[in-house]
């Protein structure tokens, strides 16, 4: 278990935490431009906050910033800077969930390519996990 100091970092305003940096790559992956517009509804993209990610103004101008003014490429590359081990097999676990719930539609698998390719989250890391996301998100195994 890490010390608590890796916690408690401290970002300066407007940088990508690893909280922004995982609510903005879902947001990318459904092609939102904002977290305010229909397609990046908030909601979607923010886990419950009793899991761990809480939802704050900062959090929100985060992303907003993030969404509305960084590059995909300036993205990506400061989000693999800035994220550890664990918090990419996180994102990279949750990406493929999300690609798997949105019904695999060929935009939304074209975007988690660039971004599992741009986080630098090799393929080796998440295939095993494939099947059981998959089954998961198979819902059609239940007869009305």
């Amino acid at each position: 278990m890490g010390a608590w100091s890796e916690l408690d970092a401290a970002y300066p305003p407007g940088a990508l935490t690893p909280g922004a940096a995982f609510v903005a790559a879902l947001a990318h992956l459904h092609g939102a431009t904002s977290i305010y517009d229909s397609t990046g509804a908030l909601m979607r993209f923010v886990p419950d906050a009793g899991r761990g990610l809480a939802l704050d103004n900062d959090l929100i101008e985060r992303v907003e910033r993030s969404l509305r003014h960084v590059p995909l490429d300036d993205f990506l590359r400061e989000a693999r800077e800035r994220l550890n081990h664990a918090q990419r097999r996180c994102l990279a676990l949750n990406l493929l969930d999300a690609t798997l719930a949105a019904g695999a539609s060929p935009a939304v698998r074209e975007r988690y390519h660039v971004l599992i390719e741009g986080l630098g989250i090799p393929a080796e890391m998440i295939e095993p996990y494939r099947p059981a996301l998959t089954l998961k998100n198979d819902l059609s195994i239940f007869p009305q």
